[in-house]
Order: C-alpha cells, then sequence, then structure tokens
C-alpha cells in the first residue's frame, strides 16, 4: 500500500480507484455544497468530496479527495483535521461494564 504522501500525488481518477478497493468508509458529515466522506485508507484517513450530480438524478460525483494526518504535528490554533467529527462519535458502548 502506498504511504500518505504517495497516495496525496496521484492524479484524482487514480486516488478513486485506490479509495473504493481499499478504503474503508467510516463516517459522513456536512459541509455544504459537499457530501464528505471519511475512510481509512491503510495506515491514513482521506476525505473524500461530493456534490450533487447534474447527470444522475439522486446521485453524487466525486469532486475532491484530501489525505488526512492522524496527528496534528504542530502545535497551532487550527482546528485539528477530525474535529468535525467528533459530535458523531459516541463512547457510551465502550464505558458499559
Amino acid at each position: 500500500m502506498l504511504t500518505r504522501i504517495e497516495y496525496n500525488q496521484l492524479p484524482l481518477p487514480k486516488k478513486a480507484d485506490l479509495l473504493w478497493r481499499y478504503g474503508h468508509h467510516l463516517m459522513n458529515r456536512s459541509s455544504p455544497p459537499f457530501t464528505v466522506r471519511l475512510y481509512a485508507v491503510g495506515d491514513f484517513f482521506v476525505e473524500a468530496y461530493f456534490s450533487k450530480s447534474p447527470y444522475y438524478e439522486g446521485n453524487h460525483e466525486l469532486q475532491h479527495v484530501f489525505s488526512l494526518r492522524s496527528q496534528n504535528r504542530r502545535k497551532s490554533r487550527s482546528q485539528h483535521p477530525f474535529e468535525p467529527y467528533l459530535d458523531q462519535i459516541d463512547l457510551h458502548q465502550l464505558l458499559r461494564v
């Protein structure tokens, strides 16, 4: 499998192919006008941005694919890449004894 840096250097069609073959869908979020889907691909994460398709009713088209660092290496005031997903995580099942 490729590294995150190697994946970033690929053209969009190749990124999409690898995402569909090896990606494990984790969750979705809305970032209008896009629907953003988070995937685990090997040892890194990928956000895929979809917009409504003008060609296919009810379907979406892939517009962008971005890989994410799993850690924020810089101590900055910018948002952590996974922060938009935190409201979807439910830890109650993990806390049951």
